[in-house]
């Protein structure tokens, strides 16, 4: 049996956070990226990713589909060193959107596109982002970044269309 779609999606999700790097365009190069921790990340884990999913909601269409909508936050930290970290949560965020629209097999952001996550979903909406800033001997920043992923699939099923 296949693994219901969120998880199916988040799988990709991970995958294509992974290929935040330097070397494919991105301002950052992601040490640790982990689905819904808990603890907070330690200061040699940065800049690390933490991202997940809120609720999942269910509409029914006229041709007896269903039509899920996925609520996906990503949390990205840095250490801010001698940016003002407004600057350094801005290329965060530009780095998550980015490459959540770049296949694994064409990562870098001068590659084309895919905004359906390998046609897993039939839309993933970008709703924004919050600044985030911590204290301490090495501060931090960060953004956390929202997301409405929207998938079809049969009434009464988890797995999506093509998934």
């Amino acid at each position: 049996m296949a693994d219901p779609a969120p998880t199916q999606i988040l799988d990709e999700i991970a995958t294509r956070l992974a290929n935040i790097t330097i070397a494919n365009g991105y301002y950052t190069n992601i040490k640790k990226i982990e689905r819904a921790r808990l603890e907070p990340f330690k200061g040699y884990d940065l800049p690390c990713i933490n991202y997940w999913c809120t609720s999942l909601d269910n509409e029914r269409n006229v041709y007896d589909d269903d039509n899920r909508s996925l609520n996906l936050y990503i949390e990205i930290h840095d250490l801010t060193r001698d940016d003002p970290f407004m600057d350094v949560a801005d290329k965060l965020a530009s780095d998550v959107v980015t490459a959540l629209n770049r296949a694994d097999g064409s990562p870098k952001v001068s590659d084309d596109a895919d905004y359906e996550l390998g046609e897993t979903v039939s839309d993933m909406v970008f709703s924004g982002y919050e600044y985030e800033i911590g204290s301490g001997q090495k501060p931090w920043c960060g953004a956390l970044v929202r997301f409405n992923i929207k998938y079809r699939c049969d009434p009464y099923v988890m797995n999506a269309y093509g998934a």
